[in-house]
């Protein structure tokens, strides 16, 4: 009988331990589903302030660092939240930014580039090679993704 608590109590201490870690690497978030039919791509929920702000987390999210190419690659079959995925801190003449490919096969998904708190540039999404130049920039540069029950597939390259 003795034995038996010990194993109960020992068994109940090892599922109160994985309930913490799966509930602390997913943060509370949830897949936010695509309401608004397979075609559309804009997001539903995530609004640009949540993007600036970084305010909700993110998961499900895969990357590559290309070495040859110098190119970064994201991907992911089921993407949500919110993610910074290149940032700096510069004070410059120019700063330029080409990406390659953003595929969404499904979902909701935004690709933005931000100067401190503003975002200054929109990526196309489904598009080949697109460059932004920003002339001058001073402060934080990001560039976030956003998505909702996102699959997709974007490389690029920072010049």
């Amino acid at each position: 009988m003795k034995n038996l608590k010990k194993i109960l109590v020992w068994v109940g201490a090892i599922a109160i331990v994985a309930v913490c870690v799966i509930s602390a690497l997913t943060d509370g978030l949830e897949h936010i589903e695509d309401t608004n039919g397979a075609d559309n791509y804009s997001l539903q929920t995530i609004t640009d302030e949540n993007i600036i702000n970084s305010d909700i987390g993110a998961m499900g999210l895969k990357i590559h660092n290309g070495i040859i190419s110098d190119t970064t690659t994201y991907s992911s079959d089921k993407f949500t939240g919110v993610e910074e995925i290149y940032g700096t801190n510069m004070v410059a003449n120019r700063f330029e930014i080409t990406v390659y490919h953003a595929q969404v096969n499904s979902g909701n998904f935004k690709i933005v580039l931000l100067e401190d708190d503003e975002i200054v540039h929109e990526f196309k999404l489904n598009e080949l090679m697109q460059t932004y130049v920003l002339e001058n920039p001073s402060g934080h540069i990001s560039l976030k993704i956003a998505g909702e029950s996102a699959d997709f597939q974007l490389e690029y390259s920072i010049l």
